[in-house]
């Protein structure tokens, strides 16, 4: 061989290597070559253009990463995930993919198949960054962990990119570019941690991470889509600001309670990987991380505790941080009294001891949590795939033989709008539906042909359950077992400990949905759906009027349409009948001939309602839209958020009120109803303090913008008060009701977030299309359920009793509290003599029976609607959207 063909071949094999090397994993732009500053420097935030545009770079130079495209933002962003992986990997994602989706489904799969292809397969690994948009830390940490994947050469990494493919994903790209821009403009100015004075999601803020099981927000919906439907990922892990102080990150093991509609593997494996971060933290030498405090698993509205449900262990950190990239220093003395000695415990082994701490610090505490799980996916890959196997068949066989064995939704449904919005989330959410073909009966009941039938015999049958039964919260106390890291078990009598948010959450009862509970085996032929549509809407029969039932969501829009097209829209002020069917007080009326009869069917078969035409046979009052404003304050409520979500998804015109306007007044010019959303009425009046943003967005409405909305009211206007808005009413207009809790220990009366029966004043406008007997989601204590005890529980219009005498305590018809001044009102909703109690918990219901809960206070020659709880809980409870929607006519 000569020496001419050894160079060359020599020259040919370095130049293989450089180029193989360059496209695996040499030559990556490191982030701060793109950005200009490493991620995590001080006084420095990428925003969700520059994080993607990074990605977009690396991606292009090596074989290790692709971008996809999971769907549009709230405000129109392109929302883009990272899979990283080997280039073997990499080049056979589908083949991976459908692996994985083959052990999550396990119908038809043996235990040696399943072994065989926990072999072949891939874990998957989900991380998502940036939920919460001011947690600045896990965004900007994802460039890094990008970077340090696709580039790294050691054999960690390589191990993780041959045995793991991870989706690498940002959840809030609008909040993310918000946030790191508002930063930006003030770093370096005294409103350098300004408080940014709008929502960093554009409906939800921080909601955004209770969302989940329903999926009202497009991100939401996005990020479902593909872990429920498309990845199904082994681990989910979802990183989050503040550790409690002085912890630097909090980790898994949770705190109690565990929700119980989860496989018991589910929770070892989250301990597991708890255990290996932990264990990763003290080798790196990274003091003060704690876990088993705080935190706890219950509510499956959280991005975590909704994945547990469809058998992919959920992790869940909080890294601390003060405020965006600014650094600050603590010093012992700065921390609560019991952590100063700096006592290590079980769970906290290693106490932060203070000092200087940066964003910097955050993201290299971010980096070794998300490595670790990227490393325990690695190392433990076979077991993770066949567990997914394992669970799905578990549940499956579980459910086949033992109740519940799920669920039926008549077809027959006083909303049929909200039924199918409910089916239809559902199957976003890789849950399986199945359509009756033929009617039958379950348990003496008769189910029409259409019916659904949603099974717990299917892999994610746990997160059926979770969603459809009625929640029972534990009480705590009882079991100080669970919680109690002591050799013995200390017993309590304090206030009852609450979850960390809601108790209950039942969906077809917030959501105003029919539902039967199977609890036998149902033999029906049956069809599996992928989508579920209300009856078509049509137009039936004609004559003077057509008619339409105000207890469709879906009629709202249809309404709005037609007034916008110039339409004439009334309600019947009695029940009355027509063509052999009954109608409620307050059935929508559209006058025929006002409006095209081809607009009219187009607009019934778009919204899908029903239209029954004839002569309506009582008095019928006009309805006009009305001139609607939601006040919106600096000091971002999630609440105006939720319903400006809610008034655009069903098409009512209004108008964001800014607290300079309010105090401009004049209102009556401009408005007939202006919304108050759930805010106290400090927040209302004084707004964002000052030096805590930028001094155009301090201040509330200020006492002159109180007295133009007492104007507003006494001249005609409308003002509805959610919840802890009534508050500001209640003071403001001297109304004389105050609250049956008011000053009520907490061990006596606690609600934290359930679901409770509650009466209906059907005759009121407010209420039309309600249930006489229905149902609220209700959440507080003693300072925000408005709950008067000043009046006397009913439907009929009435007065506050007058007293002069102070040590009047009640009178013959009841107990009252003090007043001195005459108001006449009108109750609309009011609780039950009865047990109260559907989903959640609640100590001490037998203080609110009897009492009223939304009230219509006449003031001159306005009104105010007085709401003791939240009338939409986060846009989740349609059964109550209506409450709203009836006062949005004039």
């Amino acid at each position: 061989m000569s020496r001419k063909f050894l160079l060359l071949t020599t020259l040919v094999l370095v130049i293989s290597v450089f180029i193989v090397s360059a496209v695996n994993g040499q030559n990556i732009t490191k982030p701060e070559e793109y950005l200009g500053f490493k991620p995590g420097a001080d006084f420095h935030l990428a925003n969700y253009e520059q994080a993607i545009g990074y990605f977009e770079k690396i991606a292009g130079q090596t074989n290790r990463m692709q971008i996809f495209d999971m769907g549009e933002t709230s405000e129109g962003r392109r929302m883009k995930y990272a899979i990283i992986s080997s280039e073997e990997n990499m080049a056979n994602l589908e083949k991976y993919r459908l692996i994985n989706e083959k052990l999550t489904m396990s119908r038809g799969i043996s235990k040696a198949e399943a072994e065989k292809l926990a072999e072949e397969g891939k874990a998957i690994v989900w991380i998502d960054c940036g939920l919460h948009a001011t947690e600045a830390s896990p965004a900007q940490h994802a460039l890094q962990l990008a970077y340090d994947m696709v580039s790294g050469e050691d054999q960690k990494t390589k191990s993780i990119r041959e045995n793991v493919i991870f989706l690498l994903v940002f959840a809030n790209p609008d909040g993310l570019t918000m946030v790191a821009d508002w930063y930006m403009k003030n770093v370096g100015t005294k409103y350098e941690k300004a408080r940014l004075p709008e929502l960093y999601q554009k409906y939800a803020g921080h909601d955004n991470n209770r969302d989940s099981y329903i999926a009202n927000l497009k991100e939401i919906q996005n990020m479902n889509r593909v872990t429920c439907q498309i990845w199904f990922p082994e681990i989910l892990y979802n990183l989050h600001e503040t550790a409690p102080f002085p912890a630097r990150i909090w980790l898994p093991p949770e705190s109690e309670p565990m929700n119980p509609n989860v496989h018991p593997i589910i929770v070892r494996w989250k301990n597991l990987i708890g255990s290996a971060m932990g264990k990763s933290f003290a080798e790196e030498e990274k003091p003060g991380a704690i876990s088993r405090v705080n935190f706890d698993s219950w509510y499956p509205g959280y991005a975590t505790q909704f994945v547990d449900g469809h058998n992919i262990p959920s992790i869940l950190t909080e890294t601390a941080n003060f405020g965006f990239a600014t650094p600050n220093f603590y010093s012992i003395s700065d921390f609560p009294e019991g952590f100063r000695d700096l006592t290590p415990g079980v769970f906290y082994p290693n106490p932060w001891e203070g000092g200087w701490w940066r964003l910097g610090d955050a993201v290299a505490y971010n980096l070794t949590a998300s490595k670790a799980v990227l490393e325990t996916a690695s190392k433990y890959k076979n077991e993770f795939l066949y567990n997914k196997w394992k669970m799905a068949s578990d549940v499956i066989q579980k459910f086949q033989a033992e109740p519940p064995y799920g669920w039926i939704i008549p077809a027959e449904q006083r909303d049929e709008n909200s039924t199918a919005l409910m089916i239809n989330r559902f199957i976003l959410n890789g849950i399986e539906i199945y359509s009756a073909e033929e009617a039958f009966e379950h348990n003496g009941i008769k189910y029409s042909k259409g019916s659904y039938i949603i099974p717990t015999s299917q892999p994610f049958g746990y997160f059926v359950k979770n969603i459809m039964e009625l929640q029972k919260y534990p009480d705590l106390k009882k079991y100080s077992h669970l919680w109690q890291g002591v050799v013995g078990t200390v017993k309590t009598t304090k206030d009852p400990i609450r979850s960390y948010d809601a108790a209950g959450w039942t969906l077809p009862l917030q959501m105003g949905v029919k539902y039967k509970e199977i609890s036998k085996p149902l033999e029906v032929k049956k069809t599996k759906i992928t989508e579920a549509t209300a009856t078509k809407g049509s137009i039936k029969q004609s004559g003077a009027h057509y008619v339409l039932s105000h207890a469709d969501n879906g009629s709202y829009i249809a309404v709005n349409r037609i007034l916008k097209a110039g339409g004439k829209v009334g309600y019947a002020q009695k029940a009355f009948s027509l063509g052999g069917a009954n109608y409620e007080a307050g059935t929508f009326t559209v006058e025929a001939g006002s409006i095209s009869a081809q607009k009219l069917k187009d607009i019934v078969s778009e919204t899908n309602v029903t239209l029954v035409g004839g002569k309506v046979p009582v008095e019928m009052t006009p309805y006009k839209k009305a001139r609607v404003a939601l006040y919106k304050s600096y000091r971002a409520s999630m609440d105006e958020g939720w319903i400006s979500l809610i008034l655009d998804r069903y098409e009512f015109d209004y108008h964001q009120l800014l607290d300079a306007e309010v105090i401009a007044g004049e209102l009556n010019e401009r408005f007939d109803v202006i919304i108050l959303p759930d805010m106290r009425e400090n927040a209302l009046v004084e707004g964002m303090p000052r030096m805590s943003t930028l001094p155009d967005f301090v201040g509330g409405i200020t006492n002159q913008g109180a007295d133009n909305l007492k104007t507003f009211v006494k001249n005609g206007g409308v003002l509805i008060c959610n919840n802890s808005s009534a508050d500001f009413a209640i003071k403001q207009f001297e109304i004389p009701i105050t609250s049956a809790i008011k000053g009520v220990n907490p061990t006596d009366f606690n609600c934290p977030g359930s679901i409770l029966k509650m009466n209906y004043n059907t005759s009121h406008k407010t209420a039309f299309g309600m249930k006489s007997n229905g149902v609220a989601y209700v959440e507080g204590d003693a300072t925000y359920i408005m709950v008067p005890d000043t009046i006397r529980s009913g439907n009929d219009a009435g007065k506050a009793p007058v007293s002069t005498d102070p040590e009047q305590k009640k009178d013959a018809k009841g107990p009252y509290k003090l007043v001195e001044k005459e108001m006449k009102y009108k109750v609309i909703a009011s609780y039950p003599d009865e047990s109260l109690l559907l989903s959640g918990m609640i100590f001490g219901e037998d203080l609110i029976k009897k009492k009223a809960t939304i009230l219509d206070v006449p003031v001159d020659k306005g009104n105010i609607i007085l709401f003791g709880f939240n009338f939409h809980n986060r846009a989740q409870s349609y059964a109550t959207f209506k409450l709203l929607f009836n006062n949005l006519y004039k």
